[in-house]
């Protein structure tokens, strides 16, 4: 498992907020990410054709699977020739408490079944990561796939349990700002290993659970399951909707103009007491890596505050749903935001984001509107 490459906009802070109280923190929020997006940033380049090249997509060859043409949205899989192979991604959401980063633990056990009817050889392994976030969200999509061979036996089975959220692993990631590197979004703790101390060293303060299970056997029959993201193939088709980010019905009414931002705030302008007076108390408060710092609110909007407390931009969040003064919409394909907005200003015609004077907007692997940024005009 690896954590897929950064889309989101990244804003250089460090200053250290105040940290919020407890009981603020709810658990993450996950549901399974599009394919083609989280491929397409695997790919050299951001080039979806070009994932024939990576040891990925060699592994989906062995089972007759092309990661160029994915057969369904969200997650594939086969299995041929005694071995099982998937991949799908997953992102975390509104996971709001008082640092911009998670950690994530893993429980996996493996049964293995000579022949029908004997005891399974079990093996156990634990694995400790941690993920940078912002605005409540992984900077990055989380990358499941596995590639499994008989070995000459008659059953396989893996069971993986996750629990992922906020807490600290002593001496080896603790604090409020980010423990490693600036420009790492992920780090490994452990990998799979048959030492359970690091993992068990881990101390969640917030945390959601949630568990994958996968299977095959000598006759090509498999099954691949999980309840918490809709998972249960081949025995069920995985709907589209599994996907689909919760709308907070609070963002249906927020407007934003550009180079201004929503009714009452305006960008360069505002302070962080005058947001609070128009989007209310923020859900978190955390620092990133320079000088400012990141505010949350319900509506789906996050707000970056430079060292003075002035408001720099706003940035929409997966759980917006609301408009631009022009009628830009999260979901909006390419070709209706060009007529609302005219050409941009930046940005080719298959980039992944395009600027206009005071707006920003990025888009998905289909060319939709998946984030809104308004920002100062000069």
């Amino acid at each position: 498992m690896h954590i897929g490459h950064c889309f989101a906009i990244t804003f250089l802070l460090t200053a250290v907020a105040p940290s919020l109280p407890a009981q603020t923190e709810p658990s993450p929020r996950l549901r399974l990410f599009p394919l083609a997006d989280g491929l397409r940033r695997d790919a050299p380049g951001d080039d979806l054709r070009r994932i024939g090249e990576t040891p990925l997509a060699k592994e989906a060859a062995k089972v007759g699977l092309d990661l160029a043409a994915p057969a369904h949205p969200l997650l594939v899989s086969a299995c041929r020739d005694d071995r099982l192979f998937y991949v799908f991604y997953k992102v975390v959401e509104e996971a709001f408490g008082d640092r911009p980063w998670i950690l994530q633990r893993i429980k996996k056990t493996e049964r293995t079944w000579a022949e029908p009817g004997a005891e399974p050889e079990v093996k156990e392994t634990w694995q400790v990561e941690a993920f940078k976030t912002m605005a409540g969200t992984l900077k990055g999509a989380d990358q499941h796939f596995g590639s499994f061979a008989l070995r000459s036996a008659h059953r396989r089975e893996v069971v993986k349990q996750y629990e992922i959220g906020f807490g600290e692993v002593p001496g080896r990631a603790e604090g409020v700002a980010w423990p490693f590197a600036d420009d790492r979004l992920f780090e490994m703790l452990q990998p799979y290993g048959e030492d359970a101390a690091l993992f068990e060293a881990v101390r969640f303060t917030a945390s959601r659970t949630w568990t994958l299970t996968v299977a095959f056997d000598d006759t090509g029959k498999y099954t691949i399951r999980s309840d918490e993201l809709g998972i249960d193939v081949p025995k069920q088709k995985l709907q589209a909707s599994a996907a689909r980010p919760t709308v907070d019905p609070a963002s249906k009414a927020v407007v934003l103009a550009p180079g201004v931002g929503p009714k009452g705030i305006e960008v360069g302008v505002s302070t962080i007491a005058a947001v609070a007076a128009v989007l209310g108390a923020p859900l978190e408060d955390v620092p990133t890596t320079a000088g400012s710092r990141n505010l949350s609110y319900r509506g789906g909007l996050t707000c970056n505050f430079d060292g003075l407390g002035v408001l720099n931009t706003v940035m929409t969040r997966a759980s917006f749903g609301g408009r631009t003064t022009q009628g830009v919409t999260h979901g909006m394909p390419r070709d209706q935001v060009r007529q609302k907005l005219g050409a941009p200003t930046d940005g080719g015609a298959d980039s992944a984001r395009w600027s206009w004077p005071g707006l920003g907007a990025e888009f998905d692997a289909e060319g939709r509107v998946v984030r809104l940024v308004v920002r100062r005009r000069n």
